[in-house]
């Protein structure tokens, strides 16, 4: 008896660092997921604050006016300032107010420059520029979207700057026009610096919870649970070495390993050694219950020989019939019968007898039911009457069972019509086949076998020149 290929402790270690890695999978999915909610939570709630600021500084009809005529007022330079200030007071990457066409331009109204962009020598981009950027159809989709409501809308936004969260807002004057967008984008390459720097802590607080956890999981499995398995294990492989294929019931002794575990382990230890004292008692019983068995193992046989076959003929007998058709009556009323029916009546075997003597009928019957099993080789033949015979169509000869039939027929006729043969060894029989079909019952089955084996009586008759009812 070889070893384990899979030894409990490994499998115990194995699963255990499963569990652990799955767990560090699903904390940094849960932690990605939960931290960047919250981040975007976060971003939505400056943006909308730096656009509440703006539009308490703006006068939009003002605006209206600057974008219609393209010239810049008082108030559109003071604008111009006042995002100046407040794009580097929070931290933004762009706020600006413009004016998205469908053709991909973004026109700029007004652009916050940056300190570090002035430092650089960049200036404030004129009013109503349209050389700022072109957009790509999916990229200004979400401006004009935003451009058709009326609250705050935001969404990330893929620049070649940078990844952004973008809030928009449309600047309605007092007649009801939408002037102008205004935008504020924050970059969230901080997002992503930090939803990493708390996935890789969340990570490493599961790791080593989980290496704690497994060491002390393996240590209290090695002093109560493996270690004495272990030893109960190979105690019990060595019992069953020793005692494989011995009949002398002095060679089956257990030697119990000495487990001192106080708990489900040690109660098996104890069990197993009380079943191997009982074991040896038992086979002690079954050798003396083996020599009384064999001798009414053999009386059964003898008995059921006699009661389910029929001496004469060897085809199985009317009782063994009957226990198959309660069989398949069963097999049917569970959906899962298939079978067919042939009934088979001997022609002439009356003649024979009176003509020739019982002796001359008998190797008649034994003859015709020999010719029927060798034709339905894979089929039970039953005698349910003096020459009356049911052969149950199963398995192989299922499938064949209508070229069985035409060859068994074209056999009777060929022996029938056979001038050499003695007239107890020219066989004539009428046959009818029915076959199971689902809503039948048995009755049904064996109904439309015989009047099938009746028709073919009657047919064979009226070709010998008899009545129909003569035998």
């Amino acid at each position: 008896m070889g070893r384990y290929r899979r030894p409990l402790e490994r499998s115990l270690v194995i699963n255990c660092t499963i569990f652990t890695v799955c767990m560090c999978v699903v904390l940094s999915l849960q932690t990605s997921l939960s931290f960047t909610s919250w981040y975007y939570g976060q971003c939505e709630k400056s943006l909308s604050h730096v656009i509440t600021s703006v539009e308490h500084q703006l006068d939009v009809d003002d605006l209206q006016q600057c974008v219609r005529t393209g010239v810049p007022s008082q108030k559109f330079d003071r604008l111009q300032q006042a995002l100046n200030l407040l794009v580097d007071d929070c931290e933004l990457a762009y706020l600006y107010i413009s004016i998205p066409r469908a053709d991909g331009v973004m026109v700029s109204v007004c652009s916050a420059t940056s300190a570090a962009e002035r430092a650089n020598g960049e200036e404030d981009w004129p009013l109503l520029n349209e050389d700022a950027e072109n957009y790509t159809p999916e990229s200004i989709r979400p401006y004009l979207d935003a451009w058709s409501t009326t609250g705050i809308t935001f969404y990330k936004n893929d620049s070649d700057w940078g990844e952004c969260y973008t809030g928009c807002k449309p600047l309605v004057a007092s007649d009801g026009e939408t002037v102008a967008l205004l935008c504020a984008d924050m970059f969230l390459d901080d997002m992503k610096a930090q939803k990493n720097q708390y996935i890789i802590q969340g990570v490493a607080f599961v790791v080593f919870i989980g290496v704690l956890f497994v060491a002390m999981l393996l240590w209290w499995l090695r002093h109560d649970v493996t270690r004495p398995i272990q030893k109960l294990e190979a105690s019990t492989r060595n019992f069953a070495r020793q005692s494989h294929g011995r009949r002398d019931p002095s060679l089956l002794m257990y030697h119990a390993p000495d487990i001192n575990t106080h708990n489900e382990v040690e109660s098996l230890s104890e069990a197993i050694t009380q079943m191997s004292e009982d074991m040896q008692s038992y086979v002690e019983d079954v050798l003396q219950a083996e020599e009384r068995a064999k001798s009414a193992e053999e009386l059964a046989e003898g008995i059921s020989k006699v009661a389910y076959e029929d001496s004469l003929t060897q085809a199985k007998s009317q009782a063994a019939y009957a226990q198959t058709a309660a069989e398949l009556a069963e097999a049917i009323d569970k959906g899962d019968a298939q079978f067919a029916l042939l009934m088979v009546d001997l022609n002439n075997l009356k003649h024979i007898n009176d003509t020739f003597g019982h002796d001359k009928g008998n190797e008649y019957l034994r003859g015709s039911v020999d010719l029927v099993a060798k034709t339905f080789a894979h089929s039970s033949v039953y005698r349910v009457g003096g020459d009356e015979f049911v052969v149950v169509v199963q398995g192989l000869d299922y499938a064949r069972r209508h070229e069985l039939l035409q060859t068994l027929q074209t056999s009777l006729v060929d022996s029938q019509g056979n001038a050499s043969a003695q007239p107890w060894e020219r066989f004539s029989a009428a046959c009818g086949m029915a076959s199971y079909e689902p809503g039948d019952t048995y009755k049904d089955v064996f109904g439309r076998a015989d009047v099938a084996m009746y028709e073919d009586k009657t047919r064979i008759k009226r070709a010998m020149g008899k009545r129909p009812n003569q035998r």
